[in-house]
């Protein structure tokens, strides 16, 4: 009986043991392990507006916080994209510097302000494609649609600020060239302006 006691009470020393040992090495793991990083995009070298970002010397740096920087693994994530403004080496890329693709050729920025249920019901977002449409009075008929543009960019969207009234209209700007912006300008004194967001 003693020696299955001694037995017995060997294992439980034993078995607290181990206990004990995986316990500090849990411990030792969690405090060694380093705090945990975010990818962003850096300027490795000078960095001029306008051109395409896959021709220019853009890397990676792993920061603590990505909070107002451009997240991304690879630069080839922006293929196409441009800067509004040029970038000195070592500077971070901005969100608010960035140039989608399809503002290459469309680089003025044109404002309009539509009742909701004209504007998608406000279900834009930047990014967003949308077509034009404008609807007139016939001559000697029914009011006549037509499309006056597509695949306009949405750079911005979003209610209305200010009252009641101004809840039920959408703000936005899209992406215009000096032609495009004449023939909408044109478009709004023509008749009544209607949005299809379109599908990419």
């Amino acid at each position: 009986m003693k020696v299955g006691g001694a037995a017995l009470h060997f294992d439980r020393r034993t078995l607290l043991g181990l206990l004990l040992a995986v316990g500090a090495g849990a411990l030792v793991l969690v405090l060694t392990r380093p705090d945990p990083t975010v990818a962003v995009l850096v300027a490795e070298g000078p960095l001029p507006a306008g051109v395409a970002l896959e021709e220019l010397p853009v890397g990676v740096r792993r920061l603590p916080d990505a909070d107002g920087l451009v997240a991304g693994d690879t630069p080839a994530d922006l293929a196409g994209w441009t800067l509004a403004a040029p970038l000195a080496e070592g500077e971070p890329l901005l969100p608010s510097l960035l140039r989608a693709p399809e503002r290459r050729d469309r680089p003025d920025v044109l404002a309009l302000s539509l009742e909701r249920d004209r504007a998608v019901l406000g279900e834009l977002q930047a990014g967003d494609l949308v077509d034009v449409y404008v609807t007139a009075d016939g001559l000697e008929g029914p009011p006549v649609s037509r499309l006056v543009a597509a695949g306009l960019y949405v750079i911005a969207a979003g209610p209305a600020p200010g009252g009641i009234a101004g809840s039920e209209r959408i703000d936005l700007l899209v992406a215009v060239d000096g032609t495009l912006a004449a023939t909408l300008v044109s478009a709004r004194h023509e008749g009544e302006i209607d949005l299809v967001r379109v599908s990419r």
